[in-house]
């Protein structure tokens, strides 16, 4: 069932900060279509906002216990269901209760609604569980089994590594990488069968025609295409689809695929184009053509700015007013896709990003509100979590409210385990909020933890130098 415009309406509430009213729409979202992962996901991240602003109550506290315990008989029983329902009842008491998030992964897993299981587990893995390592390891290893049931063997052969990774020496684990190693070559060697014959003998008396049919294959199964003769043979297997299906705009898509993958601008255009007449109603084929200009816009702007490097001073003004004409072509395009797919994070994300971007060209504060708003939304998902709170924080700290953005850095730093680029870049961008918010010897404290273990990240040996001796010399003068 399309819940769209409950979700809209539901998002348009909390962003006037109407959490409750937000919170119980989306809930009848989740009702009527059971499956709507993205719904969920901003589900629990207006739960969790409410929560960080009201706190949770003892008496809630106790209620979501006997909640966790209805929900579990419910599970137990059967009824899957009614187990995910009373889950969220109980969960919009205490969003973070990683025992109710557990029984409601378990729950939608077995109810088949493999997306929000996947979207349930991973949110508990983002949450590492709430510190207790004996849950992480049951989510991953639920969230392995939800990917598989969801067709991503990838993901749950990576998911079982990590299983092993928390649990050394975990059967199942072991026994689930075998299996799904082998389910993969199988199905390689199915696929790579023309006409399911096997051996040599099968090879020795095929057809010029398998033959051709069998090196097709060998060219769609590569990861890429390598040289100007495997892209012009694709091409020609794309052409030939299309004489077969001269109505599939999918197969149109794809040949402007393969001539924008030639830096073909012109042929790529007109594939697009074809794939739109033949399904003007599928808005899909209209991005394309966006991602299509997009792609040329960027590649010309790195032309120039090879000119401007070169000290070109014409080249470098137009390299500006050309980065601004791609900004606004990417809000336009991506404001249509927002409006489109309402619900789709990514965009969300990428939207955000847009807006961030032009706020820092045009110091617009206005802009920075549309891309927190973004941010707040895909901040609940463990895919763009960090990198959105990095910029939520950011838009903060560039509209002077510098306790949002060290609170908001210091949210998403909280989950981080390891002390990679992602955990530098937050630090960072904390330890300049603090020392533009004046509290100098706290920046400096922030700063000191990342120069500890990486002295050449960007200018972090400057700043705490520059700190030192400011220090310094304010205790002197005192």
């Amino acid at each position: 069932m399309d819940v769209s415009k409950l979700v809209e309406k539901a998002r348009e509430a909390a962003e006037r900060r109407n959490y409750e009213y937000a919170i119980d729409l989306y809930l009848q979202a989740c009702k009527l279509s059971p499956d709507s992962a993205a719904a969920r996901r901003e589900l629990r991240a207006v739960e969790s906002r409410l929560s960080k602003e009201k706190g949770t109550s003892l008496w809630a506290k106790i209620k979501v216990v006997g909640l966790h315990a209805q929900v579990w008989t419910l599970f137990k029983m059967g009824k899957f269901d009614a187990a995910i329902e009373k889950a969220e009842e109980a969960l919009k008491n205490d969003p973070s209760n990683i025992g109710v998030l557990m029984l409601l992964g378990k729950a939608a897993l077995s109810a088949n609604y493999k997306p929000t299981a996947v979207a349930t587990f991973e949110d508990i893995k983002a949450m590492n569980a709430g510190g207790n390592p004996k849950q992480l390891t049951e989510a991953v290893r639920w969230l392995a089994h939800a990917y598989e049931a969801d067709g991503k063997i990838k993901e749950a052969m990576d998911t079982w590594t990590l299983v092993l990774k928390y649990a050394p020496g975990d059967r199942e684990g072991s026994v689930k990488i075998r299996d799904l190693s082998a389910k993969t070559m199988t199905a390689q060697i199915e696929t790579s069968a023309a006409s399911g014959e096997r051996g040599a003998m099968a090879r020795t008396t095929q057809t010029e025609e398998q033959k051709t049919a069998a090196a097709r294959m060998d060219r769609e199964k590569a990861v890429d295409i390598k040289t100007a003769e495997d892209l012009q043979a694709a091409i020609g297997d794309a052409k030939s689809d299309i004489q077969q299906r001269p109505d599939d705009p999918r197969l149109y898509a794809k040949l402007g695929d393969l001539y924008k993958l030639g830096n073909n601008y012109i042929d790529a255009k007109k594939a697009y184009e074809t794939a739109r007449e033949k399904d003007p109603n599928n808005y899909t084929w209209l991005f394309r053509l966006h991602d299509l200009e997009i792609w040329k816009m960027v590649n010309a702007l790195r032309a120039l700015l090879a000119k401007a490097k070169a000290g070109d001073a014409a080249a470098k003004a137009q390299q500006h007013k050309d980065h601004m004409a791609l900004l606004e072509y990417r809000l336009t395009s991506f404001v249509a896709r927002e409006k489109q797919y309402s619900t789709d994070t990514k965009i969300k994300y990428e939207l955000g990003i847009v807006y961030d971007d032009l706020a820092r060209a045009k110091k617009d504060r206005n802009l920075y509100d549309e891309a927190i708003k973004r941010f707040q939304v895909t901040f609940g998902d463990p895919k763009f979590r960090v990198e959105s709170g990095l910029r939520m924080g950011l838009g903060f700290q560039a509209k002077g409210q510098y306790e949002l953005a060290l609170k908001r850095f210091d949210e998403t730093l909280k989950p981080l385990e390891l002390k990679n680029v992602a955990w530098k870049n937050l630090m960072y961008a904390k330890g300049d909020t603090l020392e533009k918010a004046g509290r100098r010897d706290e920046a400096k404290k922030v700063f000191l933890e990342i120069y500890e273990i990486d002295v050449s990240f960007r200018d972090i040996a400057k700043r705490v130098d520059d700190l030192t001796h400011s220090t310094a010399d304010t205790s002197t003068s005192a």
